[in-house]
């Protein structure tokens, strides 16, 4: 491996921010600037890219008027919009908008929906 500033050939890579720039520098180079973090490079290292992963969940279709029956299962346990935003972590105008059924939820939405108010959202 070789410093990207002195071009020395060295074992062991320092990275550093020299003049604004991090790079990855020999032990006398490091001295110019800022430690940021050690690099040393595992021998015979082989780059192996990521998997692509599927989805946790498939693609699921909502049941028709899905707004109201939010909204009915909500008044039925007594909350408010807010109460219910914030148990879910979501903002109270998302829920206003699905209620209304001008948003359909996404499918991590509908989840949280149907646990936080017990109630089935899905075909």
């Amino acid at each position: 491996m070789r410093c990207e500033v002195c071009g020395r050939e060295t074992p062991k890579l320092i990275r550093a921010e020299i003049e604004g720039a991090e790079l990855m520098v020999c032990n006398e180079c490091a001295k110019l600037g800022k430690v940021l973090r050690t690099h040393e490079k595992a021998p015979n290292a082989v780059y192996m890219p990521r998997k692509e992963t599927a989805p946790l969940i498939e693609p699921f279709e909502l049941i028709d008027d899905f707004g109201t029956e939010i909204k009915k299962a909500r008044e039925r346990l007594g909350l408010t919009r807010e109460q219910l935003a914030k148990k879910i972590f979501e903002k109270e105008s998302v829920l206003q908008r699905i209620e209304a059924n001008e948003l359909e939820p996404s499918d991590e939405l509908v989840l949280k929906l149907e646990k936080a108010l017990n109630i089935r959202l899905r075909v």
